[in-house]
């Protein structure tokens, strides 16, 4: 502004001084110029209403979401430009189709509209922080500005695939998992009463324990062999890890369907175990939670599981998706206090494997543990196969 203020006494002094026509029109042109400067500098640009509308805030990984910026204010004084700039993640600016920064001319418009798109979202739980708006006078003097906190989230789900039948049929035929069946629960004897839960069937609820305690109450089955399954989640760091969480979304959502009961935990800091629960809401709680792995683990799979060995239900299957078996892994799961038997799903960037990976599977097919080698590559272009050898 003292730059301005110095400018229109400059022309004044000029004027004055030298004269005549030219020096007068001179300054009497570029006072304008001048009042409209002064007055944008007065102008409450902060007073803008400004609003980020998602086209929708859940979706897939490699989906795309429209972004639509409504900006609004109460007068129409002209505007000779106004850049807008949305300040995004880190994660999702590589994910824009057009620039992150826009300049539109409002001029006495008092509503306008940007709309812009983000493109194969990469999975997790992104958080908008704000937008900035800046404007300034027609000889370029001075800048005004103004930020405009706006939090906003998009959660966007690992990716799946439908998993063949033969790769979880073992799981099955030997006991190490629910039945495709869950109807079969009612073939079991009853020992008692609980409370209702989502993913239990209206055949299960106990009508006579349902009117006294004036609340939903199912049956509890005392169950043949084990249904259930925990699944943990490997986060320490590897090149395959979104391979590996592929995996485990596909895993949740295939025996989902099936109607077992399934449980989780991931390995790194802020993963809570989820206990065994089926039904949608469980489905979605473990694909939210697979949204938000990233590899932060500090303790290597094996020694998290010695120390989490409680949380661990004694009558479920224990499914362990790892980016790296060795052999020392095999080593120390075998050691700890699991009762349970225990399949590992270990994610192969190569399509053959390594001798350590052939001597790492004998020794646990000999300490009664199964393991599945799984090529990335496949599966990601979704023809997932196991490998044999």
């Amino acid at each position: 502004m003292s730059s301005l203020l110095f400018l229109v006494g400059l022309a004044f002094v000029f004027a004055m001084f030298q004269g005549g026509f030219v020096s007068w029109f001179l300054f009497y042109s570029f006072l304008p110029f001048a009042i409209y400067s002064f007055i944008l500098f007065c102008y409450p640009i902060h007073g803008f209403r400004v609003e980020r509308v998602l086209s929708k805030n859940e979706l897939r990984t490699g989906e795309n979401v429209g972004v639509k910026i409504v900006i609004s204010r109460k007068t129409s004084f002209p505007l000779f430009f106004l850049l807008v700039e949305e300040k995004l993640p880190k994660r999702l600016e590589q994910n824009m189709t057009e620039a992150q920064k826009k300049i539109i001319f409002p001029w006495f418009k008092r509503e306008f509209t940007i709309n812009y798109s983000l493109e194969k979202l990469p999975r997790g739980e992104h958080f908008f922080k704000g937008i900035r708006l800046k404007t300034g006078d027609f000889l370029g003097l001075f800048d005004k500005e103004a930020v405009f906190d706006l939090p906003g989230k998009l959660l966007v789900y690992p990716a799946y695939f439908e998993l063949p039948y033969r790769q979880l049929d073992q799981l099955f035929d030997q006991g190490r998992a629910g039945t495709a069946n869950r109807l079969q629960r009612e073939n079991s004897i009853v020992s008692g009463v609980r409370d209702y839960q989502p993913g239990d069937q209206l055949s299960w609820i106990n009508w006579k324990a349902t009117a006294k305690k004036n609340d939903i109450m199912t049956k509890e089955f005392e169950e043949m062999k084990s249904r259930d399954i925990f699944l943990m989640l490997d986060e320490s760091p590897t090149e395959r890890f979104e391979a590996m969480v592929t995996y485990a979304a596909s895993f949740v959502h295939s025996v989902s369907k099936k109607g077992i009961q399934i449980g989780f935990y991931r390995t790194g800091k802020g993963g809570d175990a989820l206990p065994v629960r089926s039904g949608e809401l469980q489905r979605q709680k473990l694909f939210y939670s697979l949204a938000k792995a990233c590899t932060n683990a500090s303790v290597p799979i094996e020694r998290t599981i010695e120390k989490n060995a409680s949380i661990i239900p004694s009558n479920a299957a224990l499914v362990i998706i790892t980016g790296g078996m060795t052999l020392q892994t095999v080593e120390w799961i075998s050691l700890s206090k699991i009762n349970q038997s225990i399949t590992i799903f270990s994610i192969n960037r190569d399509p053959s494997l390594s001798r350590e990976e052939i001597v790492a599977r004998e020794f646990a097919k000999a300490k009664g543990i199964n393991v599945k080698y799984i090529e990335k590559e496949l599966f990601e272009a979704g023809i997932p196969e196991v490998i044999a050898q």
